[in-house]
């Protein structure tokens, strides 16, 4: 059986977590309907952005730091804690590789961990945790595809 592109977004839009896939290029190839609800953001204008988009521009050197540090195996994966707008999320981001090593992109799961965060506050493990993001503020929208992709 031979699956189709529109069978495996169907498969991403059933998951109960955000799922975002970038290409090699840095541009979302992937954006399921719960990273969407997530992150308050239309799928479909998302596909065919820059992962740049999705977040403030003073945040750019970090991203393309991190972007590039997983890309050439400096470290093997990404994961923290995330204010979005008032929304604690946590996010895995790990590598996509071939089978020979090559990078192919990068996939990026979203859990909603309000839950998880309110938890660790009431047994005191909150404190040290590190929690990026943008707070308040927006981000890019997707017509930033041209200038500074990463």
């Amino acid at each position: 059986m031979e699956i189709s592109l529109d069978f495996l977004e169907a498969v991403f839009d059933h998951l109960r977590i955000g799922v975002v896939v970038i290409d090699t290029d840095n541009k979302i190839v992937l954006f399921n309907r719960k990273a969407g609800e997530m992150l308050e953001e239309d799928p479909e204008t998302r596909v065919g952005s820059t992962i740049m988009s999705c977040h403030p521009r003073e945040s750019d050197p970090a991203v393309k730091k991190l972007i590039d540090d997983i890309k050439q195996g400096v470290i093997s994966h990404y994961e923290g804690w995330i204010n979005y707008q008032g929304r604690i999320i946590y996010e895995y981001i790990h590598p996509i590789r071939d089978p020979d090593g090559t990078y192919l992109g990068m996939i990026e799961e979203l859990h909603d961990s309000a839950e998880r965060s309110q938890l660790m506050q009431r047994l005191d493990e909150w404190e040290d945790v590190h929690v990026s993001g943008i707070g308040k503020r927006a981000p890019r929208k997707p017509e930033y595809n041209q200038e500074d992709s990463g």
